[in-house]
C-alpha cells in the first residue's frame, strides 16, 4: 500500500471511529467458545458422524437497531473435524441478522441468517467457499452492560473441494453493550 493510499484508510478509519462514537449507544461485542459438529466429511476427511476435535471460537460485534433486530459481523473458527485420513479446519468471517424476543426479564431467544465466507483447509489441500449461515440461541442480561449467550451456529457452505459440507458449532460466550 502506499503512504497516500495508508493516508485515505487512516482518515476513513478515523471518520468512521467518530461516527460509530456518536452512535455508540447500540453497538456490541463479544466472544464465544464451543464445540464444533463436522456433519459431512470436507474433502474426503474426518468421519462425518457429527463430531468434532479442539475448541470452536468466534469474536462478533454488531449494533443494535430497534430492541429486536440487529445486523452482526463475525469472524469464527470452528474447530478442526474428527481424526480420519487427518482432519479438517473451517475459519471465516460471517455478517448477520439477528432478531430477539423478550420471554422473560432478562432472558430472550435469540435467531439469525446471514452469510459467511470460509477457508476449508485439509491435508490434501484448501480451498474458499460463500456459504448460508443460520443460528439460534437464548440471551440472559446480567446487566445493562453485559450479557451471557448459549446458541447453535450452522453453516451450509456453496462449493468446498466440488462438495456443500455442512459445519456447525455450539457456542458459550459473553456479549458487552456499549
Amino acid at each position: 500500500m502506499t503512504k497516500t493510499g495508508m493516508a485515505k484508510s487512516l482518515v476513513t478509519a478515523a471518520l468512521l471511529a467518530g461516527v460509530a462514537g456518536a452512535y455508540a449507544d447500540g453497538l456490541y461485542v463479544g466472544g464465544a467458545l464451543g464445540a464444533p459438529d463436522y456433519s459431512n466429511q470436507i474433502n474426503g476427511v474426518g468421519t462425518g458422524d457429527g463430531g468434532g476435535r479442539g475448541v470452536a471460537s468466534k469474536l462478533y460485534g454488531g449494533y443494535q437497531i430497534t430492541p429486536n433486530f440487529a445486523i452482526e459481523g463475525s469472524a469464527f473458527n470452528l474447530g478442526r473435524s474428527a481424526p480420519m485420513n487427518g482432519s479438517a479446519r473451517v475459519y471465516g468471517l460471517a455478517v448477520d441478522a439477528v432478531g430477539s424476543v423478550a420471554v422473560a426479564p432478562g432472558w430472550s431467544l435469540l435467531g439469525s441468517a446471514g452469510v459467511a465466507e470460509a477457508r476449508l483447509t485439509t491435508p490434501s489441500g484448501h480451498d474458499s467457499s460463500p456459504g448460508l449461515k443460520a443460528g439460534v440461541g437464548v440471551q440472559y442480561d446480567l446487566n445493562s452492560a453485559m450479557a451471557v449467550r448459549v446458541g447453535y451456529d450452522r453453516y451450509r457452505f456453496a462449493n468446498a473441494f466440488d462438495n456443500k459440507p455442512n459445519v456447525g458449532a455450539t457456542f458459550v460466550g459473553l456479549k458487552l453493550n456499549y
